[in-house]
């Protein structure tokens, strides 16, 4: 696996030593500076091919930037896609596949070894932590779900929000005078912000008889099931979602899941 940057080699030097492990991942690791033409340029990736020993056509290349897959492709290598804003994946349509996020890649696509870290259709991520009051609870979407869902404010974790990528994930869920239950969340994006705010929206899997509205609520998010999509009708979207529902069920009685549910975090808040 090679490294090809549009970066200089040391500001990739620089970037990768943060991350343990992501140096030793690469046989291969080439800069802008060690060229004559970065990117759109094919050349970066010709070296990158060379220094593999493999022929050009047999390469996979994963890119982020329009000039990135301009170059793979003029290297006559498969490109996978995933830009980095939601805005521009009509300019990616030269590239072979277009993936909303790397949680969705799917190698065993492309004749390489699957991930092997996917369990009962999940896939397991590094816990993230947020909470706040609801601030539109319960009656929101319930009647036609059948799940009562919840929203909080995204005002107080921008920045935690604008990491994750759009889908549907899983963990467990506190309220603060009811206990912790499995529940399932979104992330996406809502058109009453113009498309430029991800939103999330918890579905607690429970039923309840009263509405949970400014009561405290945290989440610990453990899981991943699938990307955003549309669906083109209302019925669709609800078979969808219980399905989610199922999945996630299923998979937080796991070892790998379960043991979230004892988590500080929620404790302090169930007492």
């Amino acid at each position: 696996m090679a490294l090809a940057s549009n970066s200089p080699r040391a500001s990739i030097e620089a970037k990768i030593s943060h991350h343990h492990g992501w140096k030793e991942s690469f046989s291969v690791i080439i800069g802008a500076d060690e060229v004559t033409a970065g990117k759109p340029s094919p050349e970066m990736f010709f070296e990158a091919a060379k220094r593999l020993y493999a022929e050009p056509s047999k390469c996979l290349v994963i890119e982020d930037s329009l000039p990135g897959v301009m170059a793979a492709k003029a290297a006559g290598m498969r490109v996978i896609a995933v830009p980095s804003l939601r805005k521009q994946k009509d300019l990616y349509s030269s590239a072979d596949e277009i993936a909303n996020s790397l949680l969705d890649l799917q190698l065993e696509n492309w004749a390489l070894p699957p991930f092997q870290d996917w369990i009962e259709s999940t896939l397991p991520i590094e816990p993230w932590y947020i909470g706040g009051p609801v601030v539109k609870g319960f009656g929101r979407g319930s009647k036609e779900l059948g799940i009562p869902t919840a929203n909080l404010s995204v005002e107080a974790f921008p920045d935690l929000l604008a990491e994750q990528a759009c889908g549907v994930y899983f963990g467990w869920a506190g309220l603060s005078t009811r206990g912790i239950y499995k529940m399932v969340m979104s992330v996406g994006w809502n058109p009453y912000y113009n498309n430029v705010q991800k939103t999330i929206e918890p579905w607690l899997l429970h039923e309840f008889e009263e509405d949970f509205y400014g009561e405290d609520l945290r989440l610990v998010i453990v899981g991943y099931i699938r990307p955003e999509a549309n669906f083109p009708t209302l019925e669709s979207l609800i078979a969808r979602i219980h399905q989610d529902r199922k999945i996630a069920e299923k998979a937080l009685d796991l070892p790998e899941y379960a043991n979230y549910k004892e988590d500080s975090y929620l404790k302090k808040l169930t007492g």
